[in-house]
């Protein structure tokens, strides 16, 4: 059983040893290969190659194989000798090497057997010796060695002998047939097996590779001294074809290695099932929903990447590296499995992932779209990236489908096969807000980067916000301030986007209390998230509009025992009178009490007598309004309208009337009455409408009155209202 330890550590490249979980079978073939190994029907040394792909558990494979030998008897287990030429920097090292470790494993088994006697000690000495005789000799032959053709046996040839004595100048270099001889003899005389392991040749460079290739072949035919190369027959054979520069490396391998053992290649299902449980064990259990969409996605998306064992480990490996830091977060893990498995093996596709994921993440806030042009571009990107055919199977299209916000299959007989950033119902974005998801705009940079996005409400802002409308309006407010104080681009903030998903969060699951709290918040602050000057006449949705949104929502939770003294308590002693004005002129028209918008009546906020209450008590409040007041307000100019519309047509006529009666006041009042228009000639710019001051005043008048002024005669910022109202009363010929 997989202990917790071994479910979170992360594993890398070590290989499987006893004891640990196999999940393949490797170690009923490592038993039946050490077997074989140890089979003394040939004492001739030979060399025997490990065959597989990268990532298909070789070293594993070897691992276990050499951990059956050394359990096997006394009289029948080998000695290993585990050869790293990669640990080897010069290439005359490689043999000296070699029989260094050659030389200790001879030496020590000349001694076990014997009983340390000084005549077992020195027959111990003796072969130690020829082997490091014969190392040292072949050795210094350097390159005339290396001369000799591969293909060759090793007996090294009289001529080249005879090159070596005239080279070296020494007498015991023509002896290296000799001292082989008699190593030979005394291997065969000891009778006991060496095996020579030498793992990830293959990743060695093409020089490296025919270096230990030519090594092992100059040795090979000692007794008793069984070579077990590790490799992938495919990629070591180009190494070999570029580092000796023959034609076919593949051929040349089969001149070195006699015996060949495939490694077994487990069913893809065996790559999945192991995977699939050690996310269990890693993550700690799953509900049977998101059980089901993690069977799905190891399926289809692990069907795609997990092609080895290597690439179970390396994405498992992924998994135990991310899921500590995010399961705190409540990621879905069904989410984040997917993007792994992407991540380890398709990486130009995980960055595409993650651009899409950002640029949907901007469409949600309202602030950009994505032309048709651009999404046909994108398409052919992506298929670029994965290959025309990736998508042909209709399941993984559906289940990649299901990944992304946006991404629909595409049924046409002549179409691409999926559609890119298609609009995302307000349900389906509410759920991956609500579930974590990675198509979640406010929480996909968790995936990627182990925040949030820049523009998210973060989890403890969220938390917070919930717990303030639980408990008092004045903390509801404290909470909602800062958000409206963190732009998420130049037109919107945090608050917008707390507004923009509130209508979408399920009812059941705001208490009286929270809506209560919320809605008394909403009335006290929201003047404060209203843009300076006339910008949001260019806005589609304001912060207002969605807090209207909003409110609509909040306002049907109420009860009706309460709601009356709700919205009294908010209109009466709101102190945001702009946002209350907007709220009060939306249900004038649509109640018809003014204008031809009538609504029907489910999509009113207020009921008809709840409305009459509400306009007698916001005329109240108007009525009560000093000109300077009123001109401080947000949106003033709306307010004289929402005033007047109310049933008081008088009363804003009124205060204007004498807020006009100096030339400052004139000015003043003017300035609330700009606007902004655009032209495709001339952008945007300023205009004062008649239509908006002869509701109120006799326009002509104060546009005389106005004319006769001179700025230059003005100091500071009366001087600058001044020239402002004439050009935009200039403007308003134009408009």
């Amino acid at each position: 059983m997989t202990s917790h330890t071994d479910a979170t550590t992360i594993r890398g490249e070590r290989a499987l040893t006893v004891g640990e979980s196999d999940r393949l079978g490797f170690s009923e073939v490592a038993k039946r290969i050490a077997t074989a190994l140890v089979d003394h029907a040939s004492d001739s040394g030979f060399v025997i190659g490990l065959d597989g792909q990268w990532g298909s558990g070789k070293s594993s494979l070897l691992a276990l194989i050499a951990a059956e030998l050394e359990q096997l008897p006394e009289e029948s287990k080998p000695t290993l000798i585990r050869f790293q030429p990669w640990l080897i920097g010069h290439r005359d090292a490689l043999l000296t090497n070699l029989f260094n470790q050659l030389v200790e494993n001879i030496a020590s088994v000349e001694l076990a057997r014997g009983d340390a006697t000084s005549e077992t000690k020195r027959r111990a000495r003796k072969i130690a010796e020829k082997a490091r005789t014969f190392a040292m000799s072949v050795s210094k032959a350097g390159d005339l060695v290396k001369a000799v053709p591969i293909g060759i046996t090793a007996q090294v040839s009289g001529a080249v002998l005879n090159g070596l004595g005239k080279m070296l100048g020494k007498p015991e270099a023509l002896e290296i047939n000799k001292q082989k001889s008699a190593l030979i003899a005394s291997l065969r005389d000891l009778k006991h097996r060496f095996i020579v392991t030498v793992d990830d040749v293959d990743r060695l460079e093409p020089a490296e590779v025919v270096e230990v290739l030519r090594l092992v072949r100059s040795v090979a035919d000692f007794p008793n001294i069984v070579y077990l190369l590790c490799y992938d027959s495919g990629i070591l054979a180009e190494s070999v074809r570029r580092g000796a520069d023959v034609p076919d490396g593949a051929a040349f391998l089969e001149k070195i290695v006699q015996l060949t053992v495939m490694v077994p290649q487990p069913e893809p299902f065996q790559l999945r099932q192991w995977f699939g449980d050690e996310v269990l064990r890693i993550t700690g259990g799953l509900p049977d929903v998101q059980l089901r969409r993690l069977r799905a996605v190891i399926d289809h998306e692990g069907g795609k990447r997990l092609q080895t064992p290597r690439a179970v480990v390396r994405s498992l490996d992924s998994l135990r590296f991310f899921w500590p830091a995010l399961r705190e977060e409540k990621v879905d893990v069904a989410d984040l499995v997917w993007l792994l498995l992407i991540k380890d093996h398709a990486p130009k596709l995980y960055r595409w992932v993650e651009s899409y994921l950002a640029t949907a993440a901007v469409v949600s806030t309202g602030i950009g779209t994505v032309s048709e042009t651009s999404k046909a571009m994108e398409i052919k990107t992506l298929k670029a990236l994965v290959g025309e055919n990736h998508f042909d199977d209709l399941a993984y299209r559906h289940s990649f489908a299901e990944q992304l916000p946006g991404v629909e299959i595409d049924y046409a007989k002549d179409g691409s096969g999926l559609k890119l950033f298609e609009s995302v119902s307000d349900n389906d974005q509410s759920a991956a807000i609500t579930g974590r998801r990675l198509a979640s705009p406010d929480h996909y940079r968790l995936y990627l980067a182990l925040i949030g996005p820049g523009h998210a409400i973060t989890q403890q802002q969220l938390a917070g916000l919930w717990s303030a409308a639980s408990e008092t309006p004045i903390r509801t407010a404290k909470a909602i301030i800062p958000l409206g104080q963190q732009p998420i681009s130049p037109e919107l903030t945090k608050a917008d986007l707390f507004l923009e998903r509130l209508p979408n969060v399920e009812p059941e699951t705001i208490t009286e209390t929270q809506a209560t709290n919320l809605l008394i918040a909403f009335s006290d602050v929201m003047d404060m998230f209203d843009r300076p000057g006339s910008d949001h006449a260019f806005m589609l949705s304001t912060t207002w509009d969605r807090a209207e949104k909003a409110a609509q929502m909040l306002i049907d939770q109420i009860g009706i025992e309460t709601r009356e003294a709700l919205l009294k308590t908010i209109f009466e002693d709101g102190r945001a009178l702009g946002w209350l004005t907007h709220l009060l002129r939306r249900e004038t028209f649509a109640h018809g009490r003014y204008g031809d918008q009538r609504r029907p009546e489910q999509d009113w906020i207020l009921s008809e007598e709840e409305y009459d209450r509400i306009a007698e008590i916001m005329v109240v409040r108007y009525r009560a309004l000093s000109i300077s007041d009123l001109l401080a307000k947000s949106r003033p100019l709306n307010m004289l309208f929402a005033w007047a519309q109310a049933g008081d047509p008088d009363g804003p006529k009124g205060l204007l009337t004498r807020g006009v009666e100096s030339d400052e006041g004139l000015i003043s009042v003017l300035c609330a009455f700009i606007t902004v228009t655009s032209s495709s000639d001339r952008g945007s710019y300023e205009v004062i409408a008649r239509d908006n001051v002869k509701y109120f005043l006799d326009f002509d008048a104060l546009v005389e009155r106005v004319r006769q002024l001179n700025p230059d005669t003005w100091s500071g910022q009366d001087a600058a209202n001044l020239r402002r109202v004439q050009a935009a009363l200039k403007n308003r010929r134009s408009f």
